[in-house]
């Protein structure tokens, strides 16, 4: 009999810790749990590192802290722009944000959930709704109901509605109607900007390993940084990346950072949507009847947006004719963007020395990766470096490292990109 018949792989291992804790849990506590399951190798923090790459369901919440998807997805909100044709017919094409709140389970297989859901339409019936295939896109078939409510709180086209998760285990969620003329244009757009932020930030972290992250991988992790529990919902997630963020979707490949360049000139316009509080925002909303540039998706539920609007602002040198230096770090501005919103009236580190930290942090975890453990006080600085950075520690585990001892990779992965 093989190791692996005798023991459960470490993938096994933590899905089945995850899946069964309510909270987020350190790789600590992971190693602990799954000490009580298998023998733990002598690399097994490393293992455990990759075995999470393998597990969709397995998302970031803070550095070296992991949640479950299903059970972060508890009491979240998404705001949905319907269509008059979804009124009409009685369904609502998926994103891939939404996807993964009906479906959670689908892209840790990659395989349809048969699953009937239970939706509760505010102030209306409960009715149930099932996966369905529009317009070559995922869907949620739902029934008459659906409609003749819409109908009877006087909704249509270009109104929204609000998604909120009870119980995605159960499949329990509930629709609220948010008429157009309800909207607060102002708190939205804010909302907006914000999240196209830690987007940036999810994608510039990302780079390490690769130029563009896979939407539904974005997904997740935003939703493990809790940011869709924030009110008033943003709009509509590939809305909100194409118009508010530095990101551009590789079509069939993910989401990537703009050139530098252009990230510059974005970040000017994008400064004076943050200096707008004072002004009215009477600018008119995006036309939802007109999808077409949305709905363009394959059969894996990836969706690209339409043109890139233009920035008329080309002037990327000072006054000297020298080029700009101020953005040309990609890790320090990630840092920077970060430092901003955690911390926005403190004094962030200087180029230099954040660089000199972030080596410190990775040497840490590569002599964590060799020996298998650290000292007492290397593990706190290591935390605290980690913390100080807003650098997850097991990115420095995602390069081209040997694999651990346990030979667990020869099982199959639980899924593939």
């Amino acid at each position: 009999m093989s190791k692996i018949d005798r023991y459960p792989s470490y993938a096994a291992c933590i899905a089945d810790v995850l899946s069964q804790s309510p909270q987020p849990l350190s790789v600590d506590s992971l190693l602990s749990q799954i000490a009580a399951r298998r023998p733990l190798g002598k690399s097994a923090r490393s293992a455990v590192y990759r075995a999470i790459s393998q597990l969709f369901q397995a998302v970031p919440v803070a550095p070296g802290r992991y949640g479950w998807l299903t059970h972060l997805l508890s009491d979240i909100v998404v705001r949905h722009p319907l269509t008059g044709d979804e009124v009409r017919r009685g369904f609502l094409l998926l994103d891939e944000l939404e996807h993964v709140i009906f479906f959670p389970q689908f892209f840790q297989t990659n395989r349809p959930e048969a699953r009937t859901l239970t939706i509760d339409l505010f102030g209306g019936p409960t009715v149930e709704a099932e996966t369905s295939v529009e317009r070559k896109t995922w869907s949620l078939q739902l029934t008459p109901a659906f409609s003749a409510w819409i109908d009877e709180l006087g909704g249509q086209g270009k109104d929204d509605l609000l998604i909120r998760v009870i119980d995605a285990a159960a499949g329990h969620y509930e629709f609220r109607l948010n008429l157009r003329e309800m909207r607060d244009e102002r708190a939205i757009r804010h909302r907006n900007i914000q999240l196209a932020l830690l987007a940036e930030e999810t994608v510039a972290e990302d780079r390490r390993t690769r130029a563009a992250m896979p939407t539904w991988e974005l997904v997740a992790r935003l939703i493990g940084r809790g940011i869709f529990h924030d009110q008033p919902a943003a709009d509509d997630l590939h809305y909100v990346l194409h118009e508010f963020s530095m990101l551009r979707l590789r079509e069939g490949v993910g989401y990537e950072l703009e050139e530098e360049e252009a990230r510059r000139d974005f970040s000017v316009s994008r400064a004076v949507a943050f200096s707008a509080d004072d002004q009215e925002d009477d600018a008119p909303r995006h036309d939802w009847d007109d999808m077409s540039w949305l709905f363009r998706a394959n059969s894996g539920s990836n969706f690209t947006p339409g043109p890139n609007q233009d920035n008329d602002q080309d002037n990327d040198q000072d006054n000297d004719g020298a080029p700009m230096e101020d953005d040309a770090c990609v890790a320090y501005q990630t840092y920077l963007d970060s430092f901003q919103i955690m911390q926005p009236d403190g004094s962030p580190l200087p180029h230099d020395d954040f660089h000199l930290l972030e080596a410190e942090l990775e040497m840490l975890v590569r002599l964590e990766h060799e020996f298998g453990r650290l000292l007492t006080e290397q593990t706190a600085r290591k935390d605290h470096l980690a913390a100080t950075l807003f650098i997850d520690p097991n990115e420095f585990l995602e390069g081209d490292w040997d694999f651990p001892d346990d030979p667990d990779m020869a099982e199959p992965p639980f899924w593939a990109n």
